[in-house]
């Protein structure tokens, strides 16, 4: 069976956001460890939080091993290993569901201080706050689809055949 685009297409995919996601991480990291955090009210709500201080903690190493799945999936994708499809589908799944628990908990330990704040104030600051809850909870939606579109194509029938070639039927003794 011919390889279906569909696979070359998310073997790139998987390794060009895994990329991304090393950057991310590393940007992160040292976005925590050097902004002040007089300027930066995420860094403040993150120091003046240990609850969320120790859910970052978690993330980044969660984050890291997803991303070495994610580009570990795309390099067998191309390689046409039938694990790799398993991979990708386990991460699709994971981080689906680690998106919405993201999402839940940073509107707990992020948003709603923010926007608790931006309430006792008025101007620019209290409209930054606001487009700040705004666009990280659209930007957590967006990082849904991958996921789920990834999940979808390595469910289709056609690519789960591309992975599950037909056996050669036995061969018979004394034939």
């Amino acid at each position: 069976m011919q390889r279906p685009t569909s696979v070359t297409v998310f073997g790139i995919l998987n390794i060009v956001f895994a990329v991304f996601g090393i950057l991310g991480l590393i940007g992160t990291i040292v976005m925590f460890k050097t902004m002040d955090a007089s300027r930066n009210p995420v860094v403040k709500i993150m120091q003046d939080s240990p609850a969320y201080a120790a859910w970052m903690k978690v993330t980044l190493p969660l984050g890291l091993a997803a991303t070495a799945a994610l580009i570990t999936a795309g390099v067998g994708l191309l390689m046409m290993k039938p694990w790799a499809r398993k991979l990708s589908i386990g991460y699709a799944i994971y981080t689906m569901l680690f998106s919405a628990l993201g999402m839940v908990m940073n509107f707990f330990f992020l948003m709603r201080p923010m926007l608790e704040e931006a309430s006792r104030k008025q101007g620019p600051e209290a409209a930054a706050a606001m487009g700040g809850a705004i666009g990280g909870t659209i930007g957590g939606c967006f990082g849904m689809i991958y996921p789920i579109l990834l999940f979808i194509f390595m469910t289709r029938p056609k690519v789960v055949a591309a992975f599950n070639p037909p056996s050669a039927p036995p061969v018979m003794p004394g034939a």
